[in-house]
């Protein structure tokens, strides 16, 4: 809960600031470690309107489970719980029964968009959280690249980007592994720009593939909106 609620605070603050940036949830795991589920909500950038999404991810096929995203949005001024309630509501039947939350991940890495000294390309970290740490380490590193841009997104401000995400250090040990590479950009995506591994999530149990959650700026009505992908960090590639 105090995750969700540091991410979500400058949204609760002040939410008709130029651009939005999506507040991250973490459900959870399945208990087998096959299924992950997060929330993404907060309020659009100009309407000022809240939105609730919640994605089921098949980790081994790296795509959404049938049925999913489930989205909230309602163009009327309501309060943000009660839209992420509407989703909740939505979505009971897979948080049933997938049993996410009887295993809801451990944040293992946290790079927030506020934070100066890092631009989220590269990160080290230990698989747990245990002091002292004892497990090896790993290390992701995110690149950028161009792409020519749509004909939506002509006119936008800054590149059209897509992204590769690598695995250069597994457990310790130097790795050359793609976990996701842009061959194209996807049309869900808007007008993306920029990337930056927001956070890395592993599980209590050992053994659970983590899962990079990568931040996507996309030029929106006001500025950049930020919205949170999640990519399988499996050391045997995709």
């Amino acid at each position: 809960m105090f995750f969700a609620f540091a991410v979500s605070l400058l949204v609760y603050m002040s939410p008709a600031i130029a651009g939005d940036t999506a507040s991250l949830n973490v459900l959870g795991y399945s208990p087998d470690g096959k299924v992950f589920a997060f929330e993404e909500y907060g309020f659009f950038d100009g309407s000022g309107f809240p939105y609730s999404n919640i994605y089921f991810i098949d980790i081994e096929k790296d795509a959404f489970l049938p049925g999913t995203p489930i989205r909230i949005r309602v163009d009327e001024e309501l309060p943000l719980p009660k839209i992420r309630s509407m989703s909740r509501t939505k979505a009971a039947a897979l948080i049933d029964k997938y049993k996410v939350e009887e295993n809801p991940g451990v944040i293992v890495v946290y790079n927030p968009p506020s934070e100066l000294d890092s631009r989220g390309h590269k990160v080290r970290f230990h698989s747990y959280v245990s002091a002292p740490p004892y497990s090896h380490t790993n290390t992701l590193v995110l690149t950028e690249r161009k792409f020519p841009p749509t004909e939506s997104c002509l006119n936008m401000t800054g590149e059209y980007t897509g992204f590769t995400l690598k695995l250069t250090e597994y457990q310790g040990t130097a790795v050359d592994t793609v976990l996701h590479e842009d061959t194209t950009v996807p049309a869900s995506r808007s007008c993306p720009n920029a990337y930056s591994i927001g956070a890395v999530i592993s599980s209590e149990v050992r053994e659970v593939t983590m899962m990079a959650m990568i931040l996507v700026d996309s030029f929106g009505f006001e500025g950049n909106d930020r919205r949170w992908i999640a990519v399988p960090v499996n050391p045997y590639g995709p």
